[in-house]
């Protein structure tokens, strides 16, 4: 291996031992566990991320195989939270090599290369790689060769994809100009460009740009529709498949722009849409829908509407062939289906039944795809439509009767009375629906079968809990009779609707004693007898997460505690798998969530019954654990909302575990770990600590007051526009609740934050978490009015945002407080003052509720 210049040298022996150790990962007899735990164990050494990334640009020597494997270990490393630590000197050299790979012969060498310099950018920034956009532009040259180009491309669009903000941040020291300044116009460019695969890569990369409407396009969106329409005939089907694409999203963007166009435009999505490539057809479907909802002026796609509707519906014809084909023509046909539901409003009647099966079939489907455009039309002639379609369902060929289950379904919201001016469906009517669908989900036909708990899904989530016993029986056994027959592919649609219906009838399952007993005892079973690892756990957990949240506790007795420890189990070898090296990050997170997703629901049903299987197990070791880094986001997520629940629960458990909790609570609170990405798991961590501080004592809490305090506070200082709502309502409860049981080490620092935290628990809506916090208020300016005089206005929205009379010990607390501000205020002669600068019906509600 050749080493570029750099200050920084590698040690042969290092790079030695981690290329035998990426070899070794290639050879299928290696003990794979026992080298994925020494290269885990190698992540700590220092510079191990510059080895990785000298393996991978500097190893000529090497296979691709090895090659390839170290650019996705160094991709991981970078996207680590947090990175390896690497020298600054190892680092430059790194950079170097990366953009030297983006230009390398190899297409899978350049594409991780692209990968790995996304996420060097996500580490350092794009101001502390000064050479990156100028090598990019260079490559972007039309002079530049082939590999450097497609290399360029890959890289812009992953880069637009993960960082477009970046792109767009302008700096003084390139005069102003933003990345993309530079870097997008020379991918429009390259539309003239002769190789079919840059030409495609750059309409991809300005098509993804566009989505944010960056300054460049901004201003050059006539040269880039004009670039487009350029390309529209292209040989190339991958580069018209774009084409379309970009069109389409221009058409919601920028809709002005192509207003004196539309005719022609139309003509060419006409064409497209009969395009022998299927993946530009199905692009091209994907035009009528935008067109129908960028306006309702019908005039301009009326003349095409002859020629239109039969494409639509010829493309809607489906072809028995074997499983492989059938989904392949399915995105043709269901992107056909969207284009003449968008369209019906335009279209003439349309007869559902001829002797081809085919034209049957795919009249039905039409039938079913303008079941919601003709609202108006339909609704007199529901109990026709739905006479035509049940014997539809029972038809020999069985995308006849797949699509029949699925438009029945489309017209259930007429069935259960949900649009106004349809004639009333007899429940008989009703009945022979929920029963035919319930039998065609025993149908042989694994496509009839999906087609059909797609449908009772769509039934049940809009019958609800209008659903006779009868019919919720019928369902639940007929659900039930799928998870014991279906094979892997159709499994995971019965899951699904047993989840809709847990989700959508709540405590009626767990009543209905037919439902019940039809449905738990074989997801019970199949929970406790799958092997670990087995792909249907995640659904299958995911199902009995929402029906344990939907049973009552002594429902559940029984499954309690074998369900309980094989998740605890679960969830144990996952923490495990992970740190060995044995489980991808991805596969154990996935099992992680799913898996205390169905303990939180249990711990939720079972309340403190759920004591005794706590005590004995390892759960909150597993837990606590779950709450921190390196655990990703979503197992956070999942893990802070089981610590709330617990709290609620069985909070003795938790609380010598307060100081942990709370640590990794303020760590994922902490204002440069509050992302997108991480929200949900600030959410749950905020919430979480709420519950498990007001079921302390002020001697526990006391020791964490401070951290948590500064968290919420930072929260609720950022703006309404910075954070969701979510998390600042969240911080307000959780605060409340933190002063009620602790308000001495809060005191001195109310004058700080007391009007904030009142702007935001004034938009709290009742129940007993805001009593909580109202009383934490009130707890906290007992002892120095100061606070409360400064913040009086908006402390005063907050005691009058009540909907209802709250609780007695809020309502005398929070009358205690006003009545000491009241004397206060007349002692200075500005309480008359003070109440005129409340609004009327602030003012008004205290004088009704707290008498001042």
């Amino acid at each position: 291996m050749s080493s570029p210049g750099s200050d920084w040298q590698p040690s042969p022996g290092i790079v030695n031992e981690l290329v035998g150790l990426l070899l070794e990962l290639q050879n299928p007899s290696s003990n794979q566990s026992q080298v994925l735990a020494r290269l885990d164990a190698a992540r700590g050494s220092p510079d191990y991320t510059g080895y990785l990334a000298f393996i991978f640009s500097a190893g000529e020597g090497l296979s691709l195989e090895v090659r390839q494997t170290a650019g996705l270990l160094l991709k991981n490393g970078l996207t680590a939270s947090p990175p390896p630590p690497i020298s600054r000197q190892a680092w430059a050299q790194l950079q170097s090599g990366l953009l030297r790979m983006l230009r390398h012969e190899a297409r899978p060498l350049r594409h991780t290369a692209g990968t790995c310099v996304a996420a060097a950018v996500g580490v350092a920034g794009l101001p502390n790689w000064p050479e990156l956009v100028p090598s990019l532009a260079g490559a972007l040259a039309p002079e530049a060769p082939l590999a450097a180009t497609e290399g360029a491309l890959d890289t812009l669009f992953k880069l637009t994809e993960e960082h477009p903000r970046a792109l767009e941040e302008r700096g003084p020291g390139d005069a102003g100009a933003a990345p993309n300044d530079t870097l997008l116009p020379a991918a429009l460019r390259l539309f003239a460009h002769p190789s079919p695969g840059v030409r495609a890569g750059a309409v991809a990369a300005l098509n993804l740009a566009a989505t944010g409407m960056p300054a460049f396009l901004c201003e050059a969106m006539d040269d880039y529709l004009q670039g487009l329409f350029g390309l529209a005939h292209d040989g190339e089907p991958t580069v018209r498949r774009d084409v379309c694409a970009g069109l389409v999203q221009a058409l919601t963007l920028a809709p002005e722009r192509l207003q004196s166009s539309l005719p022609q435009l139309i003509e060419y999505m006409l064409g497209s849409t009969q395009d022998g490539d299927e993946a530009v057809a199905i692009e091209s479907c994907e035009f009528w829908s935008a067109l129908c909802e960028y306006g309702d002026d019908a005039t301009v796609l009326r003349p095409f509407l002859p020629r239109l509707l039969p494409v639509l519906l010829s493309n809607m014809v489906f072809e028995e062939h074997d499983d492989e084909v059938a989904e392949a023509e399915a995105a043709e046909q269901g992107a056909a289906a969207a284009g003449i539901g968008h369209a019906a409003e335009r279209a003439a009647d349309i007869k559902p039944f001829e002797h081809d099966w085919r034209a049957q079939e795919a009249s039905i489907l039409a039938l079913g795809a303008i079941s919601q455009g003709c609202t108006t039309g339909l609704a007199p002639h529901l109990q026709d439509l739905v006479g035509m379609l049940l014997p539809a369902t029972a038809s020999p060929r069985p995308m006849v009767r797949c699509i029949a289950s699925w438009a029945l379904a489309r017209y259930s919201r007429w069935m259960f009375g949900c649009v106004p001016g349809s004639s009333t469906v007899p429940q008989a009517t009703v009945t022979t629906v929920v029963q035919t669908l319930a039998q065609r989900c025993l149908d042989a036909n694994p496509v009839v079968q999906k087609a059909a708990c797609g449908s009772l899904a769509t039934l049940v989530e809009l019958g609800g809990d209008g659903l006779p016993p009868s019919e919720l029986a019928a369902i639940a056994a007929a659900l039930a009779a799928a998870v014991q027959r279906y094979g892997r592919r159709t499994l995971r649609h019965a899951y699904d609707a047993i989840a809709t219906l847990a989700e959508r009838v709540g405590g009626a399952l767990g009543v209905e004693g037919a439902a019940r007993d039809a449905l738990l005892p074989p997801l019970f079973s199949r929970l406790l007898g799958l092997p670990d690892g087995d792909p249907e756990l995640l659904p299958l957990l995911e199902c009995l997460t929402a029906v344990a949240q939907a049973c009552p506790g002594q429902v559940l007795d029984r499954y309690a505690e074998p369900s309980f420890g094989r998740c605890v189990g679960l969830v144990a070898a996952a923490q495990a798998g992970v740190a060995s090296g044995a489980l991808e990050e991805e596969e154990g997170a996935q099992i992680q969530v799913c898996a205390l997703d169905f303990v939180a629901g249990l711990v939720e049903s079972l309340g403190p019954s759920v004591e005794s299987l706590v005590g004995n197990s390892p759960l909150l070791d597993l837990a606590q654990r779950a709450c921190s880094p390196p655990s990703p986001p979503d197992v956070r997520q999942a893990a802070f909302a089981l610590v709330g629940d617990l709290a609620a629960a069985c909070a003795p458990h938790l609380r010598p575990r307060l100081r942990q909790l709370a640590g990794a609570a303020v760590e994922q609170l902490a204002p440069p770990c509050i992302t997108g990405r991480t929200i949900s798991a600030c959410n749950n961590a905020a919430w979480a600590m709420g519950e498990l501080t007001v079921r302390c004592t002020g001697e526990e809490v006391a020791p964490v007051a401070q951290g948590l305090l500064e968290r919420y506070v930072g929260i609720l200082q950022a703006g309404a526009g910075q954070l969701p709502r979510s998390l600042r309502e969240n911080a307000a409860i959780s605060l409340g609740r933190l002063a009620l049981v602790c308000p001495g080490p809060l005191a001195p620092h109310a004058s700080h934050f007391v009007a904030q935290w009142c702007s935001v628990l004034a938009g709290v809506r009742d129940g007993e978490e805001k009593e909580h916090s109202v009383r934490g208020l009130c707890a906290l300016l007992a002892g120095d009015a100061g606070p409360a005089l400064q913040a009086f206005v908006p402390l005063c929205a907050v005691l009058a945002s009540w909907k209802a009379i709250p609780g007695a010990e809020v309502l005398a607390e929070s009358a205690q407080l006003l009545q000491g501000l009241k004397a206060q205020l007349q002692a200075m002669s500005q309480w008359d003052a003070a109440m005129r600068s409340l609004s009327p019906a602030v003012a008004q509600k205290l004088a009704a509720v707290y008498g001042v």
